[in-house]
């Protein structure tokens, strides 16, 4: 199903800044011939095959996204994998019912 039809009114604007970010990482850095985006409910995950960041911090797009993530209640994962690539991962407290 679409993006739309998975994640609530709510989140689609956090996880559009996610996917933004995360692609125009991939795009800009990584030097990757493939990536996965997965965005379930309360997460949305995008992971790369390129060269895993190259040694570099967090850039300002990261820490921003990061800040938008903590005042979301979430919690921002991102990092190489070995042996090559790079992971950005989002992760929201589900609703109560």
């Amino acid at each position: 199903p679409p993006a739309s039809d998975v994640v609530d009114d709510a989140t689609q604007e956090l996880f559009g800044w996610v996917v933004r970010e995360g692609l125009t990482n991939i795009v800009r850095h990584s030097r990757a011939s493939s990536c996965r985006v997965r965005i379930a409910p309360w997460s949305v995950e995008i992971v790369d095959d390129g060269v895993g960041g190259g040694g570099r911090g967090r850039g300002n797009g990261l820490l921003g996204l990061s800040e938008r993530v903590v005042a979301a209640g979430g919690v921002l994962e991102a990092g190489p994998l070995a042996p090559a690539g790079w992971r950005l991962a989002v992760h929201l407290q589900a609703a109560a019912p």
